[in-house]
């Protein structure tokens, strides 16, 4: 029998919101019969010093290289497979998000809405593979290479143009097209606009509707992206209930989200 690791992180005063995020992981790794590890600060413990200074405070960038780091650490210390979730990605189906577990590696894919100009009520539909999911298995030879890349990706780049998904969905995109990662279409990612979407009544144009429509399997997770709270509502107190708001929605969907028909009101 393998042995399995469900690893996250998260630094100090975790709002209500994203411990229901991690929440939803800790009992789904439970439920499947895996180990599970929180961090803090402990994530960044073999982060180069000169990495943390040069992403100039922005840990989410080095959280990209820590992960990579742990999994490889853990995985020499006797676990068979490392999994890795992002502490804002929420489970909301978690009896139907089952893992094979045969691959190299594994990632999840996301199906970013946006509109098409900021003025425009029409949508379109980026797909990127991500690192909100991410998972390593023993021997696992990409995971060595990924450190590697990012590591010599970041002692080249000029700090001014760091962009945030540089070493974690752009860069995995890019590879992707080469090397044709397996990932996961049921584990994706929520933009704004769709958990915006999930605030009143999804309409069959509208954001939530594009999402359901080009993903390739129900979503039974997403991540829910923290780092663009402000734009949900600049209020920080008023952002918080709104995504409450999304995730009590996303949990009613216990058979993974298909088609807005699936949120209640």
């Amino acid at each position: 029998m393998q042995r399995v690791l469900v690893l996250q992180s998260a630094q100090d005063a975790i709002p209500g919101w994203q411990q229901r995020c991690l929440t939803s992981v800790h009992a789904w790794a439970l439920a499947q019969g895996y180990d599970y590890r929180f961090l803090d600060d402990e994530l960044f413990a073999e982060v180069p010093d000169w990495y943390l200074a040069k992403v100039r405070g922005r840990m989410a960038i080095a959280a990209d290289l820590g992960r990579l780091q742990w999994a490889q650490r853990l995985l020499q210390n006797g676990y068979d497979w490392v999994l890795w979730f992002d502490a804002d990605t929420l489970i909301f189906a978690p009896d139907k998000l089952t893992l094979t577990l045969q691959q190299d590696c594994l990632f999840g894919q996301e199906h970013w809405v946006q509109p098409k100009s900021p003025e425009s009520r029409q949508w379109q539909v980026r797909k990127n593979i991500h690192n909100a999911f991410a998972g390593f298995p023993k021997d696992c030879v990409v995971l060595p290479f990924l450190i590697k890349l990012i590591l010599s990706m970041m002692a080249r780049v000029d700090p001014a143009h760091i962009a945030p998904q540089m070493m974690g969905p752009k860069l995995l995109s890019t590879l992707h097209n080469l090397a044709d990662f397996d990932f996961l279409p049921e584990v994706g990612a929520l933009s704004p606009a769709v958990l915006l979407d999930l605030q009143g009544q999804p309409e069959s144009s509208g954001p939530l509707a594009v999402l359901c429509r080009a993903q390739p399997k129900p979503l039974v997770a997403a991540n829910l992206c923290a780092s663009l709270l402000d734009q949900l509502n600049p209020d920080p107190s008023m952002a918080q209930q709104q995504i409450d708001q999304a995730i009590d929605r996303l949990l009613g969907c216990s058979a993974g989200l298909r088609s807005v028909d699936d949120v209640g009101a």
